[in-house]
């Protein structure tokens, strides 16, 4: 594989949260493959080294000439330290990073009478505190560069009730969405965006781990999913990284300080079947 069109050849993108354990590929492996398919230097950042292994092996063997635009860092969005070394290593590998791609996210299920406050304070520190440190270390990067893309993978559920009773999650995605309008609205005049992307119904393999307890079985878990998308279908991991290209490129240049829904439409219509069983 090599690049498409080049709509990101003068990039350089700082990917956290895009390693893959196993292989398989998830809404932050589609978009580290996106980016490098469209000629950016990337540079992948988790926290657990053999993930980030694994995700160079899989890229690199689709594409070996990307070889020279691609580098990783180990980095827990929960340390600042490491955050910040990590996107400096970027900077003196590629240059100052033009694109900040946050896709970290755990589910915390539970509601208020059942959640650990401890653990409702964990959905925050890694979906939402996480995000605003690496803002925080990336935007001078973009101020000297004079440009920038800050792109934050929220969800639907933090944009509506979704049927899973999950409110840590919900409030960090919804408040996640209104920190990078913030931070978009901010730097706008400083060439700098920031957007987030609301994946709805996506079939990643985080699902199958994270909601299947809601289900009696994963089968029970894919088609009720299926069935409450408005299209029939649940969306892949490459639409999310379709969105995500789109977003940092110059395409996108008038859009700011908004979230982009990958979805299918489902925020707007009245059923959540997903979770209705």
């Amino acid at each position: 594989m090599s690049a498409t069109t080049g709509r990101l050849t003068d990039e350089v993108v700082v990917a956290i949260g895009c390693g893959t354990p196993d292989g398989q590929t998830n809404n932050g492996l589609a978009a580290a493959r996106a980016f490098l398919a469209e000629g950016a230097r990337v540079c992948l950042v988790d926290r657990l080294p053999q993930a980030l292994e694994e995700a160079r092996r899989v890229l690199l063997e689709e594409d070996p000439q990307a070889a020279d635009r691609l580098t990783e860092a180990v980095a827990d969005v929960v340390d600042d330290a490491q955050l910040a070394a990590a996107i400096d290593a970027a900077a003196a590998l590629f240059g100052p990073p033009t694109v900040l791609h946050y896709n970290v996210g755990i589910v915390v299920n539970g509601g208020v009478e059942e959640l650990e406050v401890d653990a409702f304070r964990r959905a925050l520190d890694i979906n939402l505190t996480g995000a605003f440190a690496a803002m925080k270390h990336v935007v001078p990067h973009m101020r000297a560069a004079g440009r920038g893309s800050i792109i934050t993978v929220a969800s639907t559920g933090g944009m509506r009730w979704m049927g899973y009773d999950y409110p840590a999650y919900a409030a960090s995605k919804a408040a996640l969405i209104e920190l990078t309008n913030s931070v978009g609205l901010r730097y706008a005049r400083e060439g700098i965006r920031a957007n987030s992307i609301s994946p709805g119904l996506i079939e990643t393999p985080l699902i199958r781990t994270s909601i299947t307890g809601h289900y009696g079985s994963v089968e029970e878990m894919l088609a009720a999913r299926h069935a409450a998308s408005p299209t029939g279908q649940m969306g892949q991991p490459e639409d999310v990284g379709a969105a995500a290209v789109f977003l940092a490129s110059q395409e996108s240049r008038y859009i700011n300080a908004t979230c982009v829904p990958v979805d299918g439409g489902l925020i707007h219509t009245t059923s959540v079947a997903a979770a209705q069983h």
